[in-house]
């Protein structure tokens, strides 16, 4: 193989790899900051000019606005009322 066709492999392995992660990320099959399951427990959504903080696996049944608009302190998660509550 030509050293060409080796790099533009090696690129497509490193764009396959982000992609997997992005992929992963977005529907939630692997915790992170950003993904839509949190291992905080809670996860921010932008709502307008700011963010309310709902637990992992909010299903919209709880009205958004009853949830907090800042993040809870550490060691501390969102129910799924809206309440602060300890962690576990």
């Amino acid at each position: 193989m030509s050293s060409r066709r080796i790099a533009r492999l090696a690129v497509f392995a490193v764009l396959a790899v982000v992609v997997g992660f992005v992929l992963t990320d977005v529907l939630g099959l692997r915790a992170s900051d950003t993904s839509v399951v949190s291992p905080t427990g809670y996860v921010g959504i932008s709502h307008g000019s700011h963010t309310h903080y709902v637990p992992n696996g909010w299903d919209g049944e709880t009205s958004i606005s009853d949830f907090p608009t800042s993040p809870p302190p550490e060691g501390m998660t969102v129910s799924e009322t809206g309440q602060i509550v300890p962690a576990e």
